[in-house]
């Protein structure tokens, strides 16, 4: 799979960048009375960039993987929600937090939920933290 990073969006997919997190929180407000209770934990609104790696399930398990960059739209305890302008078939990716100055926090993840916001050509996905990747 051929990743592309944030510095490699076109003009057209940054602007829409803005348009599709203003769209996914409209979305998340109206359906939030529904699935807010439902959660384990409380989302928060966090609108940065994380990182993501997808790694290679044909290759070894130290065989060195794409890391790139990407919107996150929100985030709680157990996961985190991003947005890229591509289909991700993979469902085990590693995701970067920012923590403290330049410290990221590495977590194995699940992708368990896709959603194609057709209009922008941008997909969201939802991820499920399965732990801390440990060096």
């Amino acid at each position: 799979m051929s990743l592309i990073s944030l510095e490699q969006y076109t003009e057209k997919q940054n602007r829409a960048i803005s348009r599709v997190l203003d769209l996914l929180d409209r979305i998340e407000k109206r359906t939030n009375v529904h699935y807010s209770e439902k959660r384990s934990h409380e989302r928060k609104d966090f609108r940065g960039i994380v990182w993501i790696s997808i790694p290679d399930k044909n290759s070894a398990e130290d065989a060195e993987v794409d890391t790139i960059k990407v919107w996150s739209r929100s985030i709680s305890q157990s996961g985190l929600s991003f947005i890229y302008p591509l289909p991700i078939r993979q469902t085990t990716i590693h995701v970067g937090v920012p923590v403290q100055g330049n410290q990221v926090t590495w977590f194995r993840s699940e992708v368990v939920r896709r959603k194609e916001v057709q209009e922008e050509h941008f997909w969201e996905y939802g991820v499920r933290f399965l732990g801390k990747v440990v060096d």
